[in-house]
């Protein structure tokens, strides 16, 4: 262990098995949270290396509680730490999805850089996180969604939260986050926060079997924010969107922010299920389901966008939100 973390302090790469026995460390505290802030820290300033991805999510997949669903689904997340603080923009997507006939696994935590994170805002809503593969099979079946809340299947990883929380900055943990989803979704809907990354997570995923769309908005947003051209990197094609050939209005930065509170990201949450929110705040949503959608299916983009319309304005993604707040 000290080896490891003395060639990794020195500035040297780790292979996959120092990287799995590294974060096997992190998670079992043999390193005391000074050396933990200290490895966060170095990954903040240096690119993760393939290897030392691989290392970590193989640790992570053996540590945590595996999830075999009954259907393939979609995982639809960011790495967060982008510092924007948008509202709840890909559970929201994840909604309006699943109410349009796509089966989704939405993987989630607590905010660790934002107002709110996934099951912050879940939680705001009352809602019970399911802790079991059964339930979660229940939900997929009943409502074409399950939501899996990452402190109950990677129970291992309570050891950094505090750290990780403290740092209030994105850390490596970010970064593994869509890729550790318990249920290891066929398909994944995942935006982040700069090129390099997306690089990163495409070399990684290629050579597995999962179908992809990885997005990230040049001005630094983990989504498709609409406030500048975007890059999407699928398993076939990596190529940037200019903003004005995107089917939606541009945007301003303030227009898609979550605010200064967790009460104030509900209110906008609700208000877009309601259509009462804004044209920036619902073509986002719009936006980022349809593209989602898109990896799933296959379709035309204009033919997810329709849908994905249809499944707010109509009010389905509502009626499907009430009903699993109420579940």
């Amino acid at each position: 262990m000290n080896e490891i973390y003395l060639k990794l302090a020195a500035g040297h790469h780790l292979t996959v098995t120092e990287a799995e026995i590294l974060m096997n460390g992190l998670c079992e505290q043999q390193y005391n949270e000074y050396q933990l802030a200290f490895i966060l820290g170095l990954f903040k300033t240096r690119t993760m290396h393939l290897s030392e991805l691989a290392g970590f999510r193989n640790a992570l997949m053996k540590l945590c509680v595996p999830v075999k669903l009954h259907k393939p689904t979609i995982d639809v997340c960011g790495t967060g730490g982008d510092n924007k603080n948008t509202f709840n923009i890909s559970t929201l997507s994840a909604f309006v999805l699943a109410a349009a006939g796509v089966p989704v696994a939405k993987h989630g935590n607590f905010a660790a850089t934002s107002v709110s994170g996934s099951s912050d805002i879940l939680k705001h809503f009352g809602y019970s996180f399911k802790t079991t593969e059964q339930e979660l099979n229940e939900d997929l079946q009943k409502h074409n969604l399950c939501i899996i809340h990452a402190p109950n299947f990677h129970p291992a990883l309570k050891n950094v939260g505090p750290v990780r929380r403290g740092l209030k900055t994105n850390t490596l943990f970010n970064l593994m986050g869509p890729l550790v989803n318990p249920a290891q979704t066929e398909f994944k809907y995942v935006g982040v926060f700069n090129r390099s990354v997306a690089r990163l997570y495409h070399f990684f995923l290629q050579t597995g079997t999962t179908r992809y769309c990885l997005v990230n908005s040049l001005d630094g947003y983990d989504e498709i924010s609409l406030t500048s051209d975007v890059l999407v990197t699928t398993n076939n094609s990596e190529q940037v969107i200019p903003l004005d050939e995107l089917p939606f209005k541009p945007c301003t930065p303030g227009a898609i922010s979550a605010g200064d509170t967790i009460e104030e990201a509900a209110r906008i949450f609700l208000a877009i299920l309601n259509n009462e929110a804004t044209e920036a705040q619902k073509n986002v949503v719009l936006a980022n389901s349809a593209f989602a959608m898109q990896c799933y299916t296959g379709e035309p983009l204009s033919d997810c966008i329709a849908a994905c319309a249809e499944s707010l304005g109509s009010g389905k993604a509502l009626r499907l939100f009430t009903t699993v707040i109420a579940n």
